[in-house]
């Protein structure tokens, strides 16, 4: 909706939690009194919004309008497991409450069931795989971690302000990847841009240079440059940079390797060069974010 404003009516967290599906399990139809974004942090499954059906698998994030009749079912060999961030906007004074989970007058052919209470950012269901580099799943982890924490200390004010400004974050994550996959389908040199961007996310960990890239898309530099901020907001090489770092953050939750072996992984093979590269995008080192990463 073109008047919703995330300054005058931003989002509150009136939920999130993490959902493990068992094989084949269904979720009755129903619906919420929320905006719902379902990040799927593995597995499959599928969604039915109204009238609408989604295929949903790891690394996706199906978006649903306010008060969408809704119906979950995981998949039988690899059931999904989705984190759920309810959304409601109100303005910054008012207190989040619960929202209303209902099972009944229920009508899958509608695509909601209530009108909402205030304009919201996204009026129509749909589903958008964000790209390594982005931080959305990140964040959803963040506001479902701080969500817990806030319900088990409701009197933790700063916990309330850190849930509501990470809600904004990913919210603003969620319009700029939506916008950026708009700006790619109509930019004059989409094509060469998605080309090599394809390029990059399989060949981060080699040595890679401007010209290098430029001679793979058949442009100048400066053309490529162009079109590349114009497509995604950045240059190719801090695209690049991005890819790496995504990897290496997964690398260094995920695994037992040194520092030293995560930077030669992902294609900088100075261990001193990428901790200061690391700590300068994300604000810690990478010896810190792998403790943060397994507290």
């Amino acid at each position: 909706m073109p008047n919703f404003d995330p300054l005058k009516t931003p989002p509150h967290v009136t939920l999130a939690n993490f959902y493990p599906f068992k094989p084949q399990e269904v979720a009755a139809p129903r619906w919420s009194e929320s905006n719902l974004f379902l990040p799927v942090t593995s597995g499959r499954g599928v969604v039915q919004v109204g009238p609408e059906r989604f295929e949903l698998s790891q690394g996706q994030v199906l978006q649903i309008p306010w008060a969408s009749p809704i119906h979950y079912r995981a998949d039988a060999r690899d059931p999904f497991v989705l984190i759920g961030l309810h959304f409601k906007y109100l303005p910054w004074s008012d207190v989040s409450t619960p929202p209303l989970h209902t099972y009944t007058k229920l009508d899958m052919s509608k695509r909601s069931m209530q009108a909402p209470p205030v304009p919201q950012p996204f009026d129509e269901a749909f589903v958008f795989t964000p790209p390594p580099q982005s931080r959305i799943f990140d964040t959803a982890i963040a506001i479902a971690k701080a969500f817990e924490h806030e319900r088990l200390r409701k009197s933790d004010s700063d916990c309330e302000a850190r849930l509501r400004a990470l809600a904004l974050e990913f919210l603003i994550l969620v319009r700029d990847l939506r916008h950026g996959s708009r700006v790619l389908d109509t930019h004059p040199q989409a094509g060469v841009v998605a080309e090599l961007m394809s390029f990059i996310d399989l060949s981060f960990a080699q040595r890679l240079k401007r010209s290098d890239l430029a001679e793979r898309a058949g442009i100048s530099e400066s053309s490529l440059a162009s079109a590349f901020r114009a497509v995604t907001g950045k240059s190719p090489i801090d695209y690049l940079i991005d890819i790496r770092l995504a990897h290496a953050r997964t690398l260094l939750s995920a695994s037992r390797q040194r520092v030293s072996e995560v930077a030669e992984h992902v294609g900088i093979p100075d261990v001193y060069y990428f901790s200061k590269l690391f700590k300068r995008r994300l604000g810690v080192s990478p010896l810190q974010y792998r403790q943060q990463r397994r507290l």
